[in-house]
């Protein structure tokens, strides 16, 4: 009883709107359980809903002009709407986070704004394609990790995520991705996934969640029944996925239930499996269409929670994202994806202005209405409060200032980056060699580059250059940028850019079918007996698409793209990795800097999915 006297003056004095500093909190930490359910018990509904929103600020505007900036640093507006909305949670993206001073400032001021419990502060920090901290350490990504067949390289990856991220403040990373890419014209998940083999995927996702848990950083399982074989894009679509049952619990469950006892959380996805919900609604258009997993009840409470006992946060996908938004009332969706199961609703409206804080309170006002009315909505909303202060409390989740100088020490260090080129190294794979790699380079050489873009070819360029002073050779370099999907190249011009050239490298980048300009190129340079290397340089698969072919590399990424922003960045360890396979020196084949060590971690099949080209495990060597 002596023991428990702390605890209870702590719970005694909690009222509305109380912030409880970490003095407190680290009483309550010793009984998570008993302690959320007596601070939810004691909470006002606005406080135990705010705990489920999850809000992204990426720009800000004042005074509702048309003019917008980016929202780097917390001001008055931001500080009040998380105090007085009892917010839980925060998202960060790329555009939030400039560089690391301003980062941990950020953080810091979130948190000292907070109304009662520590905020959870989260962001995609994936690795690789989906990297969200402009000064930081990406990692090659978790298609490049399958690529190495290490499960201790994607714990190290998982090490330096967790190191950085919570050094920053973050307590909260959406990852790992346990998505199958089980169809190769997936164009949302691709390189994000591990591999298409279930048992790879769960493997390598548990590894990295053991990395990052050395560090105070939660984990989320995305995106929840399986978003690897879908052939659109939810951020701009709704697609289905066209499984049975019996597929679906051998491919797409079996990664989510391998790792779901270490997870701490799992996403939903915005695709509908009519195998799991048959149930159809009806869309703002007043189109009938099938029910998406964020929205079903029998997806995440029915299977999720009570078929598979899973006891973590379940959180939607981004609720503005277009197969959600594009497709339902926004009020209907929010109170739809609580009764689902959902426990966080992520990114419930943009906030970008002082109208739409108004257009939140709408939101809180409309659900407090709908609560009164509807008891199970009432019951939903106490749940996931109580779960979420659960998890605050039971992983520790601190509101702790975070030191600037201190994480400048760690975020992108030499040494992060230094184990970054060494795993993205193990990863580059050697898809086809027909007597053309290593290339021997002579005193002086010409190398020609193709691309879809300058800063692509920029980057390869800069590359080429290090290598050159490496193996203390000249490398001309010249580049052409080409929309190597398309059909305008002839023959006579591709002679002029390839003429005194003796080496050409063809950088692709998600081909389709019929690249007439890439196969083009391939073709004109083999008649005049130049060899060519295609770099593979985000999916593996742009070798079913050409022909011809006599040396290809896949290196699982160039570029980290956020669809939803138009924000990138240089994925610069892959693309260092792969040209530094591409050649040796004057002097043979004991200058040759690194040597291709991945293999395939998913089939590459033709176009139409009738034939195996290569298999997964696939990859030569020197």
């Amino acid at each position: 009883m002596k023991n428990l006297l702390p605890l209870l003056l702590v719970l005694s004095s909690y009222s509305h709107g109380t912030t409880l500093s970490d003095i407190e909190l680290k009483k309550l930490w010793h009984s998570p359980e008993d302690s959320a359910k007596n601070i939810v018990n004691n909470m006002s509904f606005d406080e135990q809903l705010g705990q489920m929103f999850m809000i992204d600020i990426r720009s800000w505007r004042e005074n509702n002009n048309a003019d917008k900036s980016p929202f780097t640093v917390a001001n008055n507006s931001v500080k009040k709407l998380i105090n007085e909305f009892h917010l839980g949670s925060v998202i960060l993206f790329r555009e939030n986070l400039i560089n690391t001073p301003q980062t941990v400032e950020l953080i810091n001021a979130l948190q000292a704004a907070r109304s009662n419990l520590p905020l959870f502060i989260s962001t995609d920090q994936e690795g690789g394609y989906v990297t969200r901290l402009q000064v930081g350490t990406e990692m090659p990504g978790n298609m490049a990790l399958g690529a190495t067949g290490s499960q201790k390289l994607a714990e190290q990856s998982g090490k330096i995520h967790g190191y950085e991220l919570s050094s920053l403040g973050f307590n909260f990373n959406f990852g790992p991705v346990v998505d199958v890419n089980n169809n190769q014209n997936n164009p949302v998940i691709g390189v994000r996934a591990y591999s298409d083999d279930p048992l790879l995927v769960g493997n390598s996702a548990k590894a990295y969640i053991e990395g990052i848990h050395h560090y105070p950083v939660l984990t989320s399982l995305k995106h929840f029944p399986g978003h690897g074989n879908v052939a659109s894009d939810t951020h701009f679509a709704l697609p289905t996925v066209n499984t049975d049952k019996a597929s679906w619990h051998k491919t797409e469950l079996k990664p989510f239930v391998d790792v779901m006892p270490v997870a701490d959380a799992i996403m939903t996805a915005h695709v509908v499996v009519p195998a799991l919900d048959n149930t159809e609604l009806t869309s703002i258009t007043g189109e009938k269409i099938g029910t998406p997993a964020t929205l079903s009840k029998p997806i995440l409470t029915d299977i999720l929670r009570h078929q598979l006992h899973f006891k973590g946060l379940i959180l939607t996908d981004a609720m503005d994202m277009g197969a959600i938004s594009g497709n339902f009332d926004r009020l209907w969706s929010i109170k739809q994806a609580i009764l689902a199961g959902n426990d966080i609703v992520l990114m419930p409206l943009e906030i970008k202005d002082d109208a739409s804080i108004e257009q939140l309170g709408a939101v809180y006002a409309s659900l407090k209405e709908e609560a009164q009315k509807n008891p199970q909505l009432r019951k939903r909303i106490h749940e996931s409060a109580e779960r979420i202060v659960f998890t605050k409390l039971n992983k520790q989740i601190s509101a702790a200032p975070h030191d600037a100088e201190h994480a400048e020490k760690i975020v992108g260090s030499e040494m992060h980056k230094s184990l970054e080129n060494a795993i993205s190294a193990q990863a580059i794979t050697l898809i086809v060699n027909n007597q053309v790699l290593p290339f021997p380079l002579k005193a002086e050489n010409n190398i020609l580059v193709y691309s879809d873009e300058k800063p692509r070819n920029q980057l390869i360029n800069k590359h080429l250059a290090q290598i050159g002073k490496e193996l203390h050779v000249i490398m001309n370099v010249s580049d052409e940028v080409v929309n190597l999907g398309q059909d305008q190249l002839t023959k006579n011009e591709i002679e002029k850019q390839i003429a005194g050239q003796q080496f050409i490298i063809l950088t692709t980048y998600n081909l389709k079918t019929n690249p007439a300009n890439a196969q083009r190129i391939i073709d004109v340079a083999k008649e005049h007996k130049i060899p060519l290397v295609v770099i593979s340089s985000r999916n593996p698969y742009d070798i079913a698409y050409l022909t011809n072919v006599d040396a290809n590399i896949a290196i699982y990424g160039i570029t980290g793209f956020d669809v939803t922003n138009n924000i990138r960045n240089s994925l610069e360890t892959n693309i260092r990795s792969g040209l530094r396979t591409l050649f040796m020196g004057p002097a043979g084949k004991s200058t040759v800097l690194a040597s291709p060590q991945g293999k395939l971690p998913v089939e590459i099949k033709t176009p139409d999915n009738s034939r195996l080209l290569y298999s997964r495990g696939h990859g030569l060597t020197f």
